[in-house]
């Protein structure tokens, strides 16, 4: 018997935010000494002391066969975005609220989703944020010149809402120093829609998909660090520029601000184009506003720190195994 199978619904290969999440995970819980065994999409059997599994709504079933498997035995789950935003959350009887009740634990990335639980699954919720290792001696220092650079980082959907940031970069006058370059991955459609929109729109740039140690450079020589989502779990792209010392322009959806706190400066009404260009132009016109995000996500970052959610993550598993 292991001490801890952690449960992705995604293979590692794909680079989703679940199997990034089990990944790391893994690797905190090896270093604190439990023998951990990763698995994805479904349950293979494996007999477990307690079981990790990542997202309710997904890993509705795997949590079923498990516990049918293993009655009585810890069950830890991390309620993800896709959880907290799915309309199964409001319906009592449906398999992702009936997983959370089973849970002995809920664990969530960030305080907002913390304060949207159901009442009655509150207290047995734990805010673990994700951390992020950035490689060494990375740290924000903007690239001089004229320009003044914002970055888009993540793989385009359309949650991402990538079209706002071309609507963005239209409303901007033509001898605007802001330009917006994005980088990610897209399908077929979006990056027909994106390729066009960077030859027609003059401060828009579609970069595609890097490497990700060539894009955390590219973040770390920009100005700010823009997000459009309409619906967001937690942006690691977030993470990683809070990390970092980048500054954050974003829309104000639960997951931005769950990352950036309540009282952050540089949110911007969801879908609101003309308050983005307006934060952007602000970040220029007053230096000490763009100095006050600097020290807004100063203050945040050390919520990112590895050491953090490793104790924490810890402090969760050696309670669960004492039951």
């Amino acid at each position: 018997m292991i001490d801890v199978l952690i449960h992705s619904p995604f293979p590692k290969e794909t680079g989703q935010g679940n199997a990034m999440t089990a990944d790391r995970t893994e690797l905190i819980l090896r270093a604190a000494g439990y023998d951990v065994q990763v698995e994805a999409e479904t349950y293979q059997g494996v007999d477990a002391r307690c079981l990790v599994a990542l997202n309710a709504w997904r890993s509705a079933g795997v949590v079923a066969d498990f516990d049918r498997q293993n009655p009585g035995r810890q069950v830890v789950v991390v309620v993800t975005g896709s959880d907290i935003n799915h309309p199964e959350m409001e319906n009592e009887g449906s398999e992702t609220r009936q997983t959370m009740e089973r849970a002995d634990a809920l664990v969530t990335l960030h305080e907002a989703d913390l304060k949207v639980l159901p009442e009655r699954l509150q207290h047995k919720a734990v805010c673990i944020f994700p951390s992020v290792r950035l490689p060494a001696g990375i740290k924000h220092l903007a690239a001089s010149g004229d320009r003044f650079e914002a970055v888009m980082s993540g793989n385009l959907r359309a949650v991402k809402n990538p079209q706002l940031a071309v609507e963005v970069a239209a409303l901007l006058p033509i001898d605007s120093p802001i330009f917006i370059n994005s980088y990610g991955d897209a399908s077929a459609q979006l990056a027909a829609e994106m390729t066009h929109a960077s030859a027609e729109v003059e401060h828009f740039n579609w970069c595609g998909k890097l490497d990700h140690a060539t894009l955390i450079e590219r973040m770390a020589r920009a100005h700010i660090l823009l997000n459009t989502s309409t619906v967001e779990g937690g942006a690691n792209a977030i993470c990683e520029a809070v990390t970092m010392g980048l500054p954050v322009i974003a829309s104000d959806i639960r997951g931005n601000v769950g990352m950036l706190g309540e009282d952050y400066l540089g949110l911007f009404p969801n879908g609101d184009a003309q308050a983005a260009v307006g934060l952007l132009q602000r970040c220029i016109a007053e230096l000490s506003f763009y100095q006050d995000l600097k020290k807004q996500v100063a203050l945040r970052a050390p919520l990112f720190d590895f050491a953090t959610e490793s104790s924490a993550w810890h402090d969760l598993i050696h309670a669960r195994l004492a039951q």
